[in-house]
């Protein structure tokens, strides 16, 4: 329960004020006050000093008099339009407006879809398989639960989680604020943290789930190891091995939320067996591993190796870090920072401020293509890639040169060849600094081969070491893996897939002859927004999904399959928007880039549409596309 004003002292509320987001509060104390002086100051990074004061001083004394009050209902359209507008100082159009309007999360279940004329009956044997108890298929679950569809979701972990539930090394958490990797139907979630914790966000996943039903419908240590689908009938059975034995489970749907991250991928260098030490991959971290005064190496720099290295290196006594391409990484306000207890008191007592504040979070990433294209004209000129891109890279490594105290000797193996935002940006927890310790050194380079006691760099260089931390990532290309899925002429997905120029799907979550097989989190699948993005996501795909099992019942049909032509103009359209994107470019270093099938040299993580576009494409189905028999 909101915490009344006359409860708390004027300064408190002052504190909670200066606290806020400026722009989130400007648009949130309008909508409650209706204050055109309010309405009229600029997007906060054009404000001058006496307009904050102005807007911190009207702010204070409506929660002085106001907090608590009743939560807002969503504006009328052309209200809520305009109060967006406010936000990023930008006019939209029709398409980035439906793209956005369910970002502030006003109505109970944002981006779901509800039956609007009337459930059909549901035949008694209907069921709807999803595999993965991560976010997107608590997703899937609560999607299922609003439409009644009857469902069991198969998890081959002993909880709810998925990435949360195996990633358990020291520091992990996410790299988005906290407001913007959550469900946006789960309101005012309470966080401890601005940048949550591993085991903050599985707690919260679990919450969720157990909430709206899904744990409940939910069975764990079952590890599906395949599915075939039944032509004649229209079913897939899928083969699980669970705690009492293999067991065959079918279903009418299955939707497959195995995440992008969910296969290790482990070093594949010449002598690794015979290391005598311990070899760890941050995805099965032992929880008793204790590196106290230990000779520690860690091989990779991206999100987790950046992550955990401080942690590491406080207990170590010794630690040696392998980079092998270095990376561009970035400082996060408040990265590690306690939420303020002004500011949770705010989230509570202001009505609208959270649904503003996660708009203000989230919609400039909307806009972060600039930043991804390159600007032939501005390098005719002499630039690199574009005035933003260029701004950025030059604000980064002015930060490595900061947080390294100017250590030439470690600046030069520090800046990338490649341009800023081509690969996944990684966030700085101390890393950089912690390369300054005395107990840590830096290597460039790949580890050529493995001994008894340590391992040998490429170009000779000989280390000891008790524990290997292999933060070396996941096997990104492998969707679906390890499960085999046959489809209705009994061809097997992967070595369709590998047969041709790697993993394929239409929107990222269909392939022809697999019918009534969905995949969250498929083929380019992930937005260009990034991490940020990704909540809203989950609930976009869930809800295409069920877009299609809904038209199916009604109809009273038993699949619904994209048809060829569809897939393979939807890719070849996809495969021309990519060449568009920095990944795809020397610029954006092409043959080091994860984001990038290299083998066929296509973009395979990222969807290269715009958002407001790939939007409209899963919100409104093209049934043209689409059979149903």
């Amino acid at each position: 329960m909101a915490t009344a004003a006359k409860a708390i002292d004027t300064d408190y509320i002052r504190r909670a004020v200066e606290l806020a987001e400026p722009n989130a509060l400007r648009v949130t104390l309008y909508q409650n006050s209706g204050d055109e002086e309010i309405a009229a100051l600029p997007p906060s990074a054009r404000m001058s000093p006496e307009q904050k004061a102005l807007l911190i001083n009207r702010a204070t004394d409506w929660l002085i008099d106001n907090a608590g009050s009743a939560e807002l209902p969503e504006p009328p359209e052309a209200e809520l339009r305009k109060l967006m507008t406010m936000i990023t100082g930008l006019e939209m159009t029709e398409v980035e407006f439906e793209a956005r309007r369910d970002l502030p999360a006003f109505r109970p279940f944002p981006c779901a879809v509800q039956w609007q004329s009337g459930k059909p009956d549901i035949p008694d044997n209907f069921r709807v398989v999803i595999i993965g108890s991560g976010p997107a298929g608590i997703v899937a679950g609560v999607q299922c639960e609003l439409l009644g569809l009857p469902y069991i979701l198969l998890e081959r972990q002993p909880e709810a989680g998925g990435t949360w539930t195996i990633n358990r090394y020291p520091d992990v958490r996410v790299d988005t604020p906290s407001i913007t990797y959550e469900y946006s139907f789960e309101k005012l979630y309470r966080w401890s943290e601005h940048f949550n914790r591993g085991e903050e966000v599985r707690a919260y996943l679990q919450h969720v789930s157990r909430k709206y039903g899904v744990m409940a419908n939910s069975r764990f240590n079952h590890d599906v190891k395949g599915a075939s689908f039944d032509a004649a009938r229209n079913i897939w059975t899928i083969d699980v091995d669970t705690p009492a034995g293999a067991e065959q489970i079918e279903a009418n749907v299955i939707i497959t939320a195995c995440g992008t991250f969910a296969n290790a991928q482990l070093p594949d260098i010449e002598g690794v067996h015979d290391f005598g030490g311990q070899i760890v991959h941050p995805s099965a971290w032992p929880q008793d591993l204790d590196l106290t005064g230990k000779r520690v190496a860690i091989i990779g720099n991206g999100s987790t190796g950046v992550q955990l290295l401080s942690a590491v290196a406080e207990k170590a006594g010794h630690v040696t870090v392998v980079q092998r391409t270095p990376q561009w990484i970035s400082p996060r306000e408040k990265y590690g920072s306690p939420i303020e207890p002004e500011l949770a008191w705010l989230y509570e007592n202001m009505p609208g401020y959270w649904n503003w504040a996660r708009y203000a979070a989230t919609a400039p990433l909307f806009d972060i293509d600039r930043l991804q294209r390159v600007d032939r004209e501005w390098q005719a000129q002499g630039g690199q890639v574009s005035k933003a891109n260029d701004d950025m890279r030059a604000f980064l490594t002015n930060y490595i040169r900061q947080e390294t105290g100017g250590r030439e000797d470690l600046i030069e193996k520090l800046i990338p060849d490649y341009a800023p935002m081509s690969r996944r940006p990684v966030v700085d927890n101390g890393w950089y600094r912690a390369l300054t310790r005395d107990n840590v050194e830096l290597l460039t380079g790949s580890v050529g081969r493995f001994t008894r006691t340590g391992f040998v760099m490429a170009d000779g260089a000989e280390r000891d070491f008790d524990i290997v931390i292999a933060a070396t990532g996941f096997d990104v290309l492998k969707y679906l893996w390890p499960a085999r899925y046959k489809g209705q002429e009994g061809q097997d997905l992967h070595d369709t897939w590998d047969a041709g120029d790697g993993p394929r799907a239409y929107l990222s979550m269909m392939v022809p002859q697999f019918p009534n097989l969905f995949m969250l989190y498929g083929p380019n699948s992930q937005p260009l927004t990034g991490g940020t993005g990704l909540p809203q996501w989950w609930l976009i795909w869930a809800s295409f999904a069920a877009q299609c099992m809904m038209r199916m019942l009604k109809e009273g049909k038993g699949r619904v399959d994209v048809k060829r032509e569809a897939f393979e103009r939807y890719n070849r359209e996809l495969d021309e928007e990519a060449q568009n994107w920095l990944q795809m470019t020397p610029e954006g270093g092409i043959e080091k880039n994860y984001y990038v099938n290299r083998e066929h040299r296509r973009l395979q993580v990222n969807a290269p549409w715009l958002s407001p576009d790939y939007h409209r494409m899963c919100t409104v189905v093209n049934w043209d596309d689409l059979e149903l028999s």
